[in-house]
């Protein structure tokens, strides 16, 4: 298949990419950070713009995979970041939609969560959209997505497993959002990747899917795991969520409205994924050697 692939050049995308282009003909679409792959071609677009949507329909493809999203956006006078964030990704939908294609879309487990998000809400927008459409789609809900390092690739955003992994090396504490008791359902980027394939292989109709990986654990766990993969014992150190809502407040990068809720479980039971792609993904102390053995 000839696939677009929207976010090419972030975390998720980049490894997406780099495991599509091993059976078909990849294209990803980057905007501001480039993407340098093997066997994979980028093209710089802005998705909101008509004059990029209509070279991309030139590309005759097969399927898109939509992983660009904004958490966050430059806002314009009246409106907050989240908000600016809003406009953009109902852009980035507009143009997906216009090209008419069979579509895998990277949504996320924020839209079960019980506290309110301006982005759980654009998640939320984006799925009704891409239902209503008719399109052939899936809706794919990713549990804290992690990986290695691609060699050579920077994605514009640090990805927060890495930060993670990179404190359990190297210091003694570890901190964590109120009590790390909330769990999570990590799953490896290569399986999120070769979940969505399988779904394209088999063909689209219409359906959405938990994305998570092969375990369940709490924060604590997680960190542990982690540490046990390079010969370490952290010691956690729970601090107040109020703290890291405030940092959030500083940081350009960081939504306080997310880490707000970020004491909540997220988890992704992927059952259902599994029987309709034919894939089954690792756990994640299967996958967490390899990550921490790169950082």
């Amino acid at each position: 298949m000839r696939i677009l692939v929207t976010g090419g050049s972030s975390f998720v995308g980049a490894h997406f990419c780099r495991v599509a282009a091993r059976d078909h003909d990849v294209h990803a679409l980057v905007h501001r950070c480039p993407l340098r792959l093997n066997r994979v071609t980028a093209h710089k677009v802005d998705l909101r713009h008509r004059r990029d949507l209509k070279m991309l329909k030139a590309l005759k493809a097969d399927a898109v995979v939509h992983l660009a999203c904004r958490i966050q956006a430059r806002p314009k006078s009246g409106e907050t970041a989240a908000e600016a964030a809003l406009q953009v990704n109902r852009a980035m939908m507009d143009s997906v939609l216009d090209l008419g294609l069979p579509t895998v879309y990277a949504s996320s487990t924020v839209v079960h969560w019980s506290t309110p998000t301006p982005y759980g809400a654009s998640r939320k927008e984006d799925e009704a959209r891409l239902v209503e459409s008719g399109l052939p789609h899936a809706i794919l809900r990713p549990s804290a997505p992690y990986g290695p390092p691609i060699h050579g690739h920077q994605p514009r955003h640090q990805e927060s497993f890495h930060t993670l992994g990179r404190l359990i090396r190297h210091s003694p504490l570890v901190p964590v959002i109120g009590s790390g008791h909330q769990r999570r359902q990590p799953i490896h980027v290569e399986d999120f990747a070769r979940f969505a394939l399988g779904l394209l292989d088999k063909g689209l109709t219409a359906g959405a899917f938990e994305a998570g990986g092969g375990s369940a654990h709490t924060m604590r766990e997680l960190i542990a795991i982690m540490g046990a993969a390079v010969g370490r014992r952290p010691t956690v150190l729970a601090l107040p969520k109020a703290l890291f809502v405030q940092a959030a407040r500083m940081l350009p990068d960081f939504d306080p409205t997310l880490m707000s809720a970020a004491d909540e479980d997220e988890l992704a039971d992927p059952t259902d994924l599994i029987a309709a792609s034919g894939v089954s993904p690792r756990t994640f102390e299967q996958g967490v050697a390899e990550l921490m053995a790169q950082l």
